[in-house]
């Protein structure tokens, strides 16, 4: 039995708002997932119906066996870390940890002198409890919040709404890596809410993707990388993100597949075997993914024919920009490519929106290659993904059918 599942749970607020719409999921005991997504997909509206603090529309919401449509929040046994920490400033550590300890009705001075400086020397904050969350660092007073959280005991679930959003990006890394460690070794029930996709990748045991309300993508970290469901998904989950691109299918001759960009061209050889699964969408625009990382410099770095693309792998263009990353580069490629903007996929909208021509291409020595120049690079095909023009895959593997290399 899962620790927590939600059964088709919709919310929609006054006026109509839809904020979640129809979400089925479940979490595993101990298990960490995260809702990832952009602002106002319902990441943190689902939060608040796990935690009692609002409604649900309709649908069923499960905690163990119980019903927790049916639960006031102080009978769900489920505890919030929130993104600012909510602490009271007018309080001590000390008072802050101890405070639903005494709402909880615990009124014997000792034991909660026991249970706080526990949990205080726990999370690294002893020689701190009789400071006020002013004198405290942004991590420091996150962790006197995830203490907060947790000191009544072991909860159902854990719910934390982007509690390193507010944080510098050397507090999030350290803070991130003690999150992980402390909800694993006390094997919490936890859904853990994003923006950050970094953050995803590297806390999550399963990710949920969220667009509008409705989750377009769940599985492990590196499935959902590696194998989206959709071009949102593709595109959300990187950084930089995944090139988008308008293209058209050819059959050729029953023996290979054809990736027109219109003037230029991919092939896939009919031995692969996504190749039969998008024949039916001959002469049909898709959305192509081409991550930055599945494209690269061509071995022979000679000056370019102006052929390019007249190999199966080989694509043309010029550099427009070249951008340091201290571990690599980022090349923007002009090679005449239609690129999609995703939050613009709409069936009716297929051609409608494109951002720039600019092809992203990582590089991690520049091999010669300098803004203006007109370059060869090499896509790595099987590493492309490709999508129907509404933007759901359809060169997915069948389950029982082998995978793709």
């Amino acid at each position: 039995m899962p620790a927590l599942k939600l059964e088709q749970v919709t919310k929609v607020y006054g006026g109509g708002v839809l904020a979640v719409d129809e979400v089925d999921l479940d979490v595993a005991d101990g298990e960490v997932l995260v809702l990832l997504g952009p602002s106002g997909c319902g990441k943190t509206t689902i939060l608040r119906l796990i935690a009692g603090l609002e409604e649900a529309t309709a649908g069923v919401l499960w905690l163990g066996k119980d019903r927790a449509n049916d639960l006031q929040p102080r009978e769900r046994n489920v505890a919030m870390v929130f993104q600012q920490g909510a602490l009271y400033p007018h309080l001590t550590v000390w008072d802050n940890l101890a405070f639903p300890l005494q709402v909880g009705g615990e009124t014997e001075l000792s034991v909660v002198n026991a249970k706080v400086r526990e949990m205080a020397y726990g999370l690294g904050l002893g020689e701190k409890l009789a400071r006020k969350p002013s004198q405290l660092s942004g991590g420091e007073r996150q962790r006197v919040a995830i203490g907060r959280a947790l000191i009544r005991g072991k909860p159902t679930v854990l719910l934390m709404d982007e509690p390193l959003a507010s944080l510098d990006i050397g507090l999030r890394n350290d803070l991130r890596a003690e999150i992980a460690s402390l909800v694993r070794s006390l094997h919490l029930t936890t859904v853990y809410v994003t923006h950050d996709q970094a953050e995803a990748l590297a806390l999550a045991d399963r990710i949920a993707v969220l667009r509008d309300g409705r989750i377009e993508d769940v599985g492990s970290p590196a499935r959902v990388y590696s194998d989206p469901a959709t071009a949102f998904v593709a595109s959300f989950m990187g950084a930089p993100p995944s090139n988008l691109v308008w293209a058209t299918i050819w059959v050729r001759n029953g023996d290979r597949v054809m990736i027109d960009f219109g003037g230029q061209q991919l092939e896939l050889p009919w031995s692969e075997p996504r190749s039969e699964l998008l024949t039916p969408y001959h002469g049909q625009p898709v959305i192509v993914s081409i991550r930055p990382e599945v494209v690269s410099p061509a071995p022979a770095m000679t000056p370019a024919t102006g052929q390019g693309g007249a190999g199966r792998s080989t694509l043309h263009g010029k550099i427009s920009a070249l951008e340091y990353y201290g571990h690599d580069w980022l090349a923007r490629v002009d090679a005449g490519l239609r690129l999609v903007d995703s939050e613009a996929v709409q069936p009716q909208e297929s051609h409608g929106h494109h951002r720039g021509a600019s092809l992203l291409v990582r590089v991690h020595s520049l091999s010669g290659w300098q803004s203006g120049q007109e370059v060869d690079i090499v896509v790595d095909v099987p590493g492309i993904h490709v999508f129907d023009s509404s933007g759901n895959r359809i060169d997915r593997m069948p389950v029982g059918r082998a995978a793709m290399h």
